[in-house]
């Protein structure tokens, strides 16, 4: 192998095009540390993840759906990409007071019609827009069991259950590092002084 060379997926990724797809899971991941450019900051990120019906992969002998997700900052702002992603699924222009009312759980087990495109590498699909059903198009129901996970409310036996890469971002969470952080005092044996060394006669200075 060469040394720094990243491993390519060993699945393939769904091809680009547009796809009906339903909301499965919605993981509020807490405070998350970014960096950009050399500066680094925190923010609230929130994670859906959408089971695509007509993409099908084998997972340990079962035939299950294909799922793509696209994780946001949490903001309000007009111009931020959740809100634009919400409005365009929803077809609905929010007023500021809305947004800030507006509940996510709401938009689990929703159906959507989603852009799927790839990677400037061609080995990764992502969700690039999203809108809400055609008109006459009847809604599926998911095949995965829907969940959300909220990090501020954490349950240890969900946790359990979610995929190992959703684990791992939910312990980066500035809320897991808080909340399970040891509470275990730890006692340290005092430091005995140590006893006084006779100095030594150094050349040309008197004691």
């Amino acid at each position: 192998m060469i040394i720094g060379q990243k491993a390519k997926p060993s699945v393939p990724p769904v091809n680009p095009g547009t796809y009906m797809a339903i909301c499965v899971a919605i993981y509020e991941l807490g405070e998350q540390q970014l960096s950009f450019k050399g500066k680094t900051r925190y923010a609230q990120k929130i994670q859906f993840v959408f089971e695509i019906p007509e993409e099908r992969i084998e997972i340990d002998g079962e035939d299950k759906a294909r799922q793509l997700s696209r994780t946001f900052n949490v903001s309000t702002s007009k111009a931020s990409e959740l809100r634009k992603f919400i409005s365009s699924w929803l077809g609905k222009t929010f007023t500021d007071e809305e947004f800030k009312a507006f509940d996510t759980d709401t938009l689990l087990r929703k159906n959507a019609m989603i852009q799927v495109v790839l990677n400037d590498t061609g080995e990764y699909a992502n969700i690039d827009t999203i809108m809400s059903l055609p008109k006459g198009v009847k809604a599926s129901k998911p095949e995965a069991d829907p969940i959300i996970f909220k990090v501020d409310e954490w349950d240890d036996a969900l946790f359990e259950t979610l995929p190992d890469w959703v684990k791992e971002k939910l312990m980066n969470s500035t809320e897991f590092q808080d909340s399970h952080a040891p509470t275990d005092e730890v006692d340290f044996p005092e430091e005995q002084p140590k006893a006084e060394q006779p100095r030594e006669k150094e050349e040309g200075v008197p004691f």
